[in-house]
């Protein structure tokens, strides 16, 4: 009888996520490696990728209170080489983990340690980045504040973008965001009411994590600090910088809200505003919550959105080939420079021309201006060799491994 039982009870989290990885590795991962994709537009998922916790990306310009929020969520607590202060305070990427004890990890033995969903960082980014990266572990004591949020996810405070261009990293800061938002279950993007401004960073940082525009949150945090005049005029100036900034028309909604705690408590006596405010964090803290206890839908639906990358990215390499071609003739084999610069030049209209001939959302490509990058460091005089029908297999396969998994009931993961 128990075995009868046993065999009606819905699968583990962890075991379907297996499975599913294994679809992965057999449908969408060859036409990747094929397409080029894994090296000029995002590295290769890792089984941890697909069993890592859900995480959540914290950014936005220095001090506009990310780090602050952060403490928050942990019941006050601050994590190891926490700082917060009015200047620049966070220089780092941080990754907030459960862990055994309180302890400051370096980046190179968190990207080594094959159970967190950092190995491919070092491949993609190189030492530079890894010494600006991370792990902070936080244990769970009693006593002190919860953090029974990191039972559930894992938190990414990252540095406040910049007011110019960033030139002076030394790493790609925008494909180190690109990299964790395409990983991210939820991104929080924060703005002050008194610098609503969108930097030259900051608008690059927009455009490499285009196509994650549903898991976007924007935050006008600090709302309590100004009145009901001034917040008009920030919170007019923001959505007009930001419909300028982003890379698709639809600007997220904002939520205007002050994150230094989690209480109901604001600087502002006007009702008004507090009702606002209130609202507006209620809402934030429920996207969380979602995060939190849906880790396996949303798991499926990032390789959804993943595999229509990669489709869409096939076709405009097999377009990008097609236009190789043409540069060729019987007596000239390679590329020149002008040719090759021009091919990078298409790319724009080639994005075009594969959204309307397979009728594909803008959303749906990785960053145009992050492949033209990345082509001027590959030989366009080795393009791959594409085929429609091999690409629509591969995508077809993964589409039904991935509807097949979406139908499966897993053992509940609320609490």
């Amino acid at each position: 009888m128990g075995n009868c039982l046993s065999s009606d009870s819905p699968p583990a989290v962890e075991e379907q996520l297996k499975k599913l990885y294994a679809k992965y590795s057999k449908h969408l991962l060859p036409l990747e490696q094929s397409s080029l994709f894994s090296s000029l537009g995002d590295p290769p998922y890792s089984e941890a990728d697909v069993l890592a916790k859900p995480m959540i990306l914290m950014m936005g310009q220095y001090s506009t209170g990310k780090t602050t929020f952060i403490r928050a969520l942990l019941g006050g607590r601050e994590y190891p080489g926490m700082h917060i202060a009015a200047e620049m305070s966070t220089d780092n990427f941080i990754s907030v983990l459960r862990g055994p004890s309180d302890d400051f990890i370096p980046g190179n033995a968190l990207v080594n340690n094959t159970t967190h969903p950092f190995h491919s960082l070092k491949s993609a980014f190189g030492e530079s980045f890894l010494q600006r990266f991370r792990g902070s572990y936080i244990s769970n004591k009693e006593g002190e504040g919860s953090t029974d949020i990191l039972d559930d996810v894992i938190i990414i405070d990252t540095p406040g973008t910049l007011d110019g261009s960033g030139n002076d990293r030394n790493y790609n800061f925008a494909e180190v965001m690109g990299w964790f938002a395409r990983r991210s279950a939820l991104i929080i993007i924060f703005f002050d009411v008194n610098k609503m401004g969108v930097s030259t960073e900051m608008k690059s940082v927009l455009d490499n994590i285009q196509g994650n525009e549903e898991k976007i949150r924007i935050v006008f945090n600090k709302a309590d600090t100004v009145d009901e005049r001034d917040m008009a005029g920030s919170l007019a100036g923001l959505r007009h910088n930001l419909a300028k900034s982003m890379p698709t028309p639809e600007v997220p909604e904002v939520y205007v809200t002050s994150l230094e705690s989690l209480e109901d408590s604001y600087k502002t006596e006007n009702k008004t505003f507090v009702e606002w405010f209130s609202k507006d964090k209620v809402k934030l803290l429920e996207d969380i919550r979602r995060v939190r206890f849906n880790t396996y839908s949303r798991k499926i639906n990032i390789l959804d959105k993943r595999a229509r990358m990669v489709r869409n990215h096939a076709y405009v390499m097999m377009k990008l080939r097609e236009e190789q071609r043409k540069c060729l003739t019987i007596c000239r084999r390679q590329l020149r420079p002008q040719d090759t610069e021009k091919l990078i030049n298409s790319l724009p209209e080639l994005y075009k021309s594969v959204q309307q001939e397979q009728n594909r959302s803008t959303e749906e490509f990785i960053s145009v201006k992050s492949l033209q990058d990345k082509l001027r460091h590959h030989d366009l005089n080795k393009l791959p060799r594409m085929k429609q029908s091999s690409i629509e297999n591969s995508y077809r396969k993964m589409e039904q491994a991935l509807t097949k998994f979406s139908t499966i009931q897993v053992k509940t993961e609320e609490k």
